[in-house]
């Protein structure tokens, strides 16, 4: 009986007490580029989406933002999404690979049309934009659908495993479909660019 009350005890201490890994950390190898880490590090038989973005935004320089295309078997077959991740140095050979967003088909596989950074709410920081396209090809319409997704910034210090999508302000700056139908009506998306999302926050006041 008092073994078992130890084990609680030290079980109880383990999980309040012991700090949990917020994400997961990664080595650079000495000499190692930025690219190569990055493709190091990668999901497996994963390959890159997207040129990668080095930055000093939020006050961490060498923090590298990347977008992997990636394979996903389900019950419905095997499609591709792309996952896009911040590599956040801890130290100068060690970082912490923070998921942004699984970027899912919709239609049509994902690309990443841009990623970068603009105030999107009332803090002084700027927020990372990232818009996605997809095309679409079906019997009533043909096209491209784009999609703007705001991450919220993070805190001097701070290590998610995964940034917060700001989701109701990225629905207002977020595109719709550059699309023609089967009768010849033509609709165009008013949000496909990094410029273009700037302008219409600037226009909502940040």
């Amino acid at each position: 009986m008092m073994m078992k009350r130890r084990w609680v005890l030290l079980l109880f201490i383990f999980c309040f007490c012991v700090p949990f890994s917020n994400g997961q950390e990664v080595k650079r190898l000495e000499n190692e580029t930025l690219e190569n880490l990055v493709k190091r590090n990668g999901p497996p038989q994963s390959e890159l989406a997207h040129a990668v973005i080095e930055t000093e935004a939020w006050g961490r320089p060498q923090t590298a933002i990347v977008f992997y295309a990636v394979e996903v078997k389900d019950k419905y077959g095997t499609h591709r999404q792309v996952d896009g991740y911040l590599f956040l140095p801890l130290s100068p050979n060690t970082y912490q690979k923070t998921l942004i967003e699984n970027f899912e088909p919709e239609g049509g596989d994902p690309k990443i049309e841009a990623a970068f950074f603009a105030n999107a709410d009332k803090d002084a920081a700027k927020e990372l934009i990232v818009i996605c396209s997809w095309p679409q090809q079906h019997y009533d319409v043909s096209g491209t659908l784009y999609g703007t997704f705001i991450f919220d910034d993070l805190r001097p210090g701070a290590t998610p495993t995964k940034l917060s999508l700001l989701k109701g302000i990225s629905n207002k700056v977020s595109g719709s479909c550059d699309c023609t139908d089967r009768n010849g009506k033509r609709r165009t998306s008013k949000y496909k660019t990094a410029l273009s999302v700037k302008t219409g926050l600037k226009k909502l006041g940040f």
